[in-house]
C-alpha cells in the first residue's frame, strides 16, 4: 500500500502530510457547517429552498436542454484553477485552506438541502447530482491543494529567509495537475450524459406516487 502512495507523490511523499492533514480538517468543519445550517434553515429560508429544489426536481424531470459545453467545464474546472494558481503564490497559506472549509461547506449545504426538503428521496437525488462529480472532483482538488499549500509553504519560507527550501514545482507536479485535468475532463463528458439520464430517472422515481 505504501509503494502506490509513494510512487503518486514522489520522493517527498512525507512533506505531504501536513497539508493533507490541515487540508482535511478544513473541508470536514466547513461540511459540519453546512450541514448545521441546513438543519438549522427555517421559515422564508426554507420557503425558498423548497422553491430551488422543486425547479430543479421539476426540469430534471422534463429532461431540460443540455447545458454549453463552456459551461460545463467552468462548473468543472473552476474550484480546480483556484486552487492551481494559488498554488503558485504565498497566499495559497491562507487561502487553500479557506477554499476547502468554503467548498465542503457549499456541497455538504446542498445535499443536506436536498435531504431536509424531499426526505429520503433527496439523498437519492443528491447521489444522483452530486455523486459522479464528486467522486472525480473532491480527489482531484485534494491533490492539487496538498501539493498547492507545500509549495506556497515553501514559498513563503523563502520569502521570510528560512532557509531555500526546495519547491515541489518538478514533474511530478505537474504530472499530477495533468492526471487531475484529465480526470475532469471525463468527469465534465459524464456531467453532460451519465447525470441527466442518473438526475431524471431519480426525479422520476422521488415523482412517482
Amino acid at each position: 500500500m505504501r509503494r502506490p502512495i509513494e510512487t503518486f507523490w514522489g520522493e517527498r511523499a512525507a512533506e505531504f502530510r501536513l497539508p493533507l492533514a490541515v487540508l482535511s480538517a478544513c473541508f470536514v468543519l466547513g461540511g459540519l457547517a453546512g450541514c448545521l445550517l441546513a438543519a438549522k434553515t427555517g421559515g422564508a429560508g426554507e420557503d425558498t429552498l423548497s422553491q430551488l429544489l422543486e425547479t430543479y426536481f421539476a426540469r430534471a424531470a422534463q429532461h431540460a436542454a443540455a447545458v454549453p459545453w463552456p459551461a460545463v467545464l467552468w462548473e468543472a474546472f473552476r474550484w480546480h484553477l483556484l486552487v492551481f494558481l494559488l498554488g503558485f503564490t504565498t497566499l495559497g497559506l491562507l487561502f487553500l485552506p479557506l477554499v476547502f472549509v468554503v467548498r465542503g461547506f457549499l456541497l455538504s449545504f446542498a445535499i443536506a438541502s436536498f435531504v431536509r426538503m424531499l426526505g429520503s428521496g433527496g439523498a437519492l437525488l443528491a447521489l444522483a447530482v452530486f455523486g459522479v462529480p464528486g467522486c472525480v472532483g473532491i480527489p482531484a482538488l485534494f491533490v492539487l491543494g496538498v501539493q498547492g499549500w507545500e509549495a506556497s509553504r515553501a514559498l513563503g519560507s523563502r520569502f521570510l529567509g528560512e532557509g531555500r527550501r526546495g519547491l515541489p514545482y518538478g514533474r511530478s507536479y505537474f504530472l499530477r495537475c495533468a492526471a487531475c485535468a484529465g480526470a475532469l475532463l471525463v468527469c465534465a463528458g459524464l456531467e453532460t450524459t451519465a447525470v441527466p439520464a442518473l438526475v431524471s430517472g431519480a426525479a422520476g422515481f422521488l415523482s412517482a406516487p
